[in-house]
């Protein structure tokens, strides 16, 4: 029905969806970490794409963000009679709702069973109809817009961090120097509603979407990224190039990439 991956994975580099998506995957657990708790999933025939980081002890995190994956690509798994893309305001309305549904489910998990206590995920997704995308999340996992020659955050982190940024607390160029930028303020699952933020943005031909977990953006400065982007033009060839870039950088958290790039128009479609 559709694409979910925990490990290593490119697919299908860059030939084309019939919706006039190509699309590309990798996740892997970096150096430092056990375990991968990163999530991705796609569902092409629909234009969406959805990033998780799970967190919690034991398995709690991957089941957080597995949970989230597979929820919110199953609220668009059934298509529409006919082919016609929904009204944007209908497409960010239907994507917003299955996310705070998945919050919602994983918050009733983790009630129910003591060895998920405390666990949650960030999520981000991207929903792409025609000319629009929808661009959606919650935590520090990022959307970013490719649209050569600049690199565009779509997302702003909900973490400490940022948040002390924002109160000019810190210098937003030096996240080495505060001790707790892992730190997150707004997750799915750790509470019973959330609030998702969400926004619609043009899309035009070439345009490139990158979504990524901060295991990417945490390890690889923006110009990096930036970078690697416009040097690979395939995109299986760069997921897997920001991924090792990430590695060689030391590494320290599960790091997770998903590329998306419209070649024409197509549509979506959703139910939530």
């Amino acid at each position: 029905m559709f694409d979910t991956s925990s490990t290593t994975i490119a697919t299908p580099g860059d030939r084309a969806h019939p919706r006039h998506l190509a699309w590309a995957g990798v996740t892997d657990p970096g150096r430092l970490r056990a375990h991968n708790e990163d999530r991705y999933g796609v569902l092409p025939g629909a234009g969406l794409f959805v990033l998780a980081d799970g967190m919690g002890g034991a398995a709690a995190g991957e089941t957080a963000a597995r949970m989230a994956v597979e929820l919110v690509l199953g609220a668009f798994a059934v298509a529409p009679p006919d082919d016609a893309p929904p009204p944007s305001g209908a497409a960010l309305a239907a994507l917003v709702a299955a996310i705070r549904q998945a919050n919602h489910e994983i918050h009733e998990a983790a009630r129910r069973t003591p060895a998920w206590k405390g666990m949650g995920t960030t999520i981000a997704a991207l929903l792409v109809c025609g000319q629009r995308a929808v661009v959606a999340h919650v935590g520090d996992s990022r959307v970013y817009r490719l649209r050569a020659p600049l690199l565009e955050l779509l997302t702003e982190d909900h973490s400490l961090f940022n948040e002390l940024v924002r109160a000019g607390t810190l210098d937003p160029d030096h996240p080495e120097d505060f001790a707790l930028g892992h730190v997150i303020t707004r997750a799915l699952g750790t509470a019973p509603t959330v609030e998702v933020d969400a926004r619609l943005v043009q899309v035009e031909p070439g345009d490139t979407f990158l979504l990524c977990s901060d295991g990417l953006h945490g390890a690889v400065p923006h110009r990096e990224i930036l970078g690697i982007l416009l040097e690979h033009e395939r995109l299986d060839e760069a997921a897997h190039r920001l991924v090792a870039r990430a590695n060689d950088r030391g590494g320290p958290d599960n790091v997770t990439c998903v590329l998306a790039r419209r070649a024409e128009r197509g549509g979506c479609h959703g139910r939530a």
